[in-house]
C-alpha cells in the first residue's frame, strides 16, 4: 500500500512569465482536477488515499440556487467554496499485456459541521434525498492502454466533468459562474454523478478522446444515456458534451425536479500565456413528465479568464442563462431565476504550495424570476456575495 501525496515546489515561485506553465497551468488543471480525478486512475499500482478540504468565510448574498427579492445577505461559514470537500481512496492493479483494473470510493463532506455528504434529506414538497456517503464515486473498471477503459457503478456525469475541466474556477458551484447557472436551481436534471452507470472512456488518439455513458434503470423505466468528445492540442482544447435524463436511476445532487430533460454544452479555451480564456454555448430542454410534458428550453453561455498575478491567479467569470418561453411561476420566497439568471465573480487565488491556497472572491447575482401571486409577474433580485477561504489537497 502507498500513500501519495504532492510536495510544494520552488518553481512555484518563478517569475511571472517562466511560471505561466506552472502556477497558471498547474492551478488550473488542480482547480479542474479535483472533480475531474475521479475519471483517472491512480499514478501506478497501489492505494491512494486522497481528498481536499476547503472553508471559506463571508457574507453571502442568497442561496446558491439564484437569489431572490426576499433574500438578505447574511455572515455564514461556507464548507467548500472554491471546492467541494472530499476525500476518497483508488487504486489500481497491473494484469500484465497494458490490462490494469482500477476502482474508486469518494465522499462528500461538509467541513463546516462535519456531516457527511452535501445536504441532509428534505421532505415534500422539496423531495430532496440525502447523499450516500460514496455519493461522489463509486465504481470499478478495466482499462487497457491501446483499447480504453469501462467502468461500472457510480460516476460523475459527463456533462458535468466536460464544465469543471473547461473554466476558470473549475468545481466550484458555490462561486463558479458556469456551474452555478448550469447544474445549480436550474432545470436541469442529473446532478453531477450517475449511479448504475456503464461507462467507456477512448484513450487519446492523435489529441482527441471520447467518453460514453448509460445509467441503467433497472426495471424503473426510464434511464440516462450521455456522450462527451474532447480534444485538446497545445495552448487550444475545446470539447463537446451531450446528455439526456429520464429521471430513473436515482442521481446525486439532481435538484428538485422531477422532469426528464436534456441538455448539450460546447467548451473551448486557448492559452495566450498572458491569459487563459474559456467560453462555454449550451442549451437545457425540459420535456416535462409523462403526466405533465413541457417545452421549456434555456440558453446558457459563459466567458471566463485566468491571469497569472505573483504567486496565484486573477480568477474572472460571466455566466447567463436565460429563456424566452412561458415559465410556471413560483411562490417569492423560492431560489430566483427561472427566467433569468446572471453571475458574474472576480477575484484572486494565491497558491502557498502546490498543495494549498488562499482565496477572496466577490460576486454578483442577478435574476429574474416569475412569481406568485396571481396575476404573475417577473420580478428582479441582486445580490453580492464576499468570500474568503483556504483550500487545501493531500
Amino acid at each position: 500500500m502507498t500513500h501519495r501525496t504532492s510536495r510544494a515546489s520552488p518553481s512555484a515561485y518563478a517569475p511571472a512569465r517562466q511560471r505561466w506553465s506552472r502556477t497558471l497551468g498547474t492551478a488550473a488543471a488542480l482547480s479542474a482536477a479535483t472533480l475531474a480525478a475521479q475519471a483517472q486512475p491512480a499514478a501506478g499500482p497501489g492505494l491512494q488515499l486522497y481528498g481536499l478540504v476547503d472553508a471559506a468565510v463571508g457574507r453571502f448574498a442568497g442561496p446558491a440556487a439564484g437569489v431572490n427579492a426576499q433574500d438578505r445577505a447574511i455572515t455564514k461559514l461556507e464548507g467548500g467554496g472554491m471546492s467541494t470537500s472530499h476525500w476518497g481512496v483508488r487504486g489500481t492493479e497491473d494484469l500484465g499485456g497494458g490490462l490494469s483494473a482500477q476502482f474508486e470510493l469518494s465522499s462528500f463532506v461538509r467541513n463546516d459541521s462535519g456531516a457527511t455528504g452535501r445536504s441532509d434529506a428534505l421532505p415534500a414538497p422539496v423531495n430532496v434525498a440525502a447523499d450516500p456517503v460514496f455519493s461522489r464515486a463509486a465504481w470499478v473498471g478495466v482499462s487497457h492502454r491501446d483499447w480504453g477503459r469501462v467502468r461500472l457503478g457510480n460516476v460523475t456525469s459527463l456533462l458535468f466533468l466536460n464544465s469543471i475541466t473547461s473554466n476558470a474556477f473549475g468545481d466550484s458551484t458555490v462561486l463558479g459562474p458556469l456551474n452555478l447557472v448550469t447544474f445549480i436551481g436550474s432545470s436541469l436534471t442529473g446532478g453531477t454523478a450517475w449511479a448504475n452507470s456503464v461507462v467507456y472512456d477512448s484513450p487519446s488518439i492523435a489529441g482527441f478522446n471520447a467518453s460514453v455513458a448509460h445509467a441503467i434503470s433497472e426495471g424503473q423505466g426510464g434511464g440516462n444515456s450521455a456522450a462527451r468528445l474532447a480534444y485538446a492540442q497545445g495552448p487550444w482544447a475545446t470539447s463537446l458534451a451531450w446528455q439526456s435524463v429520464k429521471k430513473n436511476p436515482g442521481t446525486f445532487a439532481d435538484g428538485t425536479s422531477p422532469n426528464d430533460t436534456r441538455a448539450w454544452q460546447l467548451a473551448a479555451s486557448y492559452d495566450f500565456e498572458v491569459v487563459r480564456l474559456f467560453a462555454h454555448l449550451g442549451r437545457i430542454d425540459n420535456r416535462g413528465t409523462a403526466a405533465a410534458p413541457l417545452n421549456l428550453s434555456y440558453r446558457v453561455w459563459d466567458v471566463s479568464a485566468a491571469v497569472p498575478v505573483g504567486a496565484g491567479r486573477v480568477l474572472a467569470g460571466y455566466a447567463v442563462r436565460r429563456t424566452s418561453d412561458t415559465v410556471g411561476p413560483v411562490p417569492a420566497t423560492v431560489a430566483g431565476g427561472n427566467v433569468e439568471r446572471k453571475v458574474f465573480t472576480l477575484g484572486y487565488d494565491h497558491f502557498l504550495s502546490k498543495r494549498t491556497d488562499l482565496y477572496a472572491m466577490v460576486m454578483r447575482d442577478s435574476t429574474q424570476t416569475r412569481t406568485l401571486p396571481a396575476p404573475p409577474s417577473v420580478v428582479s433580485a441582486q445580490g453580492t456575495t464576499l468570500a474568503l477561504g483556504v483550500r487545501h489537497r493531500f
